[in-house]
């Protein structure tokens, strides 16, 4: 049997042999960030195990992280469950669904209109298909990564290309068959080389527009199973990682032309749960922050001048846990959470929070503001492996 398909069975025996959250109480999970018209918006996956879900909501914060409004993403009996995926587009949200436990995805895709603050399911993928990647393109265009586990633990993927427009409407567009084993799976969109990325198992391709294949990179390219990836806004290229499942290498992709030039094994030796994020400072400089999933309190976070990884600009290990999404806005950067621990309790998983770190007066960093807290047993905390294994996958992240 394959290394991850172990590794998948083993932390799904450990969910089912440790139980549920302590008492029953539902867990937050803070999956995706964005800001739009000076707020910020959290996608909150909530349940009280990895098996038993309760509907995702939408929270609007505004920058001093006061919540404003909440809205649960759930219309008569239709509810979103298990939601992993956050794009913005034209005052909208976008929520990609797995629609439940992994292995019996039954995902579907939502819309929030900002402004009235309601919220509908757009598209329904039915059975052994969750939305695990969605990227909207600042032209409209749509993109949307849907897949499922079978009883043998392989998975069986789609991208579809469409618009936002149509997506609205409930047009899934041009289904493209992606092909490959491994358990990474996940898109992201980069504007300024107009390319999709896709990571398709071990694999990572770029595509163009329209969803063509333009160039595969093997484990052997990279350095190792692609794990995680992260676009550079306003600059050509992504970082990624790249894991076994113990260690994890750090690598960059450059685009000039037709051409790519990897650069691999940039930053070695890091521990099997890490992932790359990339923002813009309130100074308009691109940065490259790493976490370091520890399976504990605190997640040690790196943050890089993506030029120059000799030294990190940041490196702390006391802002948060289990990290699933960033944004920015102003001089504020915000850190999604998946979980916390009570204050000298490390083995009490809580609800994941928000932080948010004042960027211009680096390293120092406000305290953590989260929804209401519950705690829950080490059941929910061995099924975060899985959760942790990726942005689809992890952030599928699941992670």
């Amino acid at each position: 049997m394959k290394k991850w398909k172990l590794l998948a069975l083993v932390v799904l025996a450990l969910a089912l042999l440790c139980g549920t959250a302590g008492g029953g109480e539902i867990l937050d999970h803070y999956e995706g960030l964005t800001t739009y018209d000076n707020k910020v918006y959290a996608l909150v996956s909530r349940g009280i195990d990895w098996m038993n879900y309760s509907p995702s909501k939408i929270v609007e914060f505004d920058a001093e992280l006061k919540e404003l409004r909440s809205l649960e993403l759930k219309v008569g009996e239709v509810e979103a469950l298990n939601s992993l995926n956050l794009a913005l587009h034209d005052g909208k949200l976008y929520i990609g669904s797995i629609g439940g436990t992994m292995g019996g995805e039954n995902g579907d895709i939502w819309e929030v209109d900002v402004a009235s603050w309601t919220a509908r399911q757009i598209l329904h993928m039915g059975d052994s298909n969750g939305i695990y990647g969605l990227a909207i393109a600042d032209d409209g265009t749509a993109f949307f990564l849907t897949g499922g586990y079978d009883s043998s633990w392989d998975y069986v993927a789609t991208l579809y290309v469409t618009t936002a427009a149509a997506l609205s409407a409930g047009n899934r567009g041009t289904a493209i068959p992606l092909s490959g084993s491994g358990y990474s799976w996940g898109i992201a969109w980069s504007e300024f080389d107009q390319t999709l990325w896709v990571m398709a198992g071990t694999e990572l391709q770029a595509r163009s527009k329209s969803g063509a294949p333009l160039k595969t990179f093997s484990p052997y390219d990279l350095g190792n199973n692609i794990s995680t990836i992260a676009v550079l806004e306003g600059r050509t290229g992504l970082f990624y990682t790249a894991s076994d499942y113990v260690t994890t290498s750090v690598g960059r992709i450059t685009k000039a032309g037709s051409s790519y030039t990897v650069q691999r094994d940039l930053l070695t030796n890091l521990g099997g749960g890490t992932a790359v994020f990339a923002f813009k400072n309130n100074s308009d400089n691109a940065r490259v922050l790493l976490r370091e999933y520890n399976y504990g309190p605190n997640d040690i976070v790196y943050i890089y001048d993506p030029d120059d990884l000799s030294l990190p600009i940041i490196n702390v290990s006391d802002w948060a846990s289990n990290i699933h999404a960033i944004t920015t806005l102003g001089r504020y950067l915000y850190l999604g959470t998946y979980e916390s621990y009570a204050s000298g309790d490390p083995a009490t998983q809580l609800s994941g929070e928000i932080i948010r770190v004042d960027m211009s007066n680096w390293p120092d960093w406000e305290e953590p503001k989260s929804s209401d807290s519950s705690g829950c047993d080490s059941g929910f905390g061995a099924a975060a492996l899985l959760f942790l294994i990726p942005a689809a996958l992890i952030r599928s992240r699941k992670r």
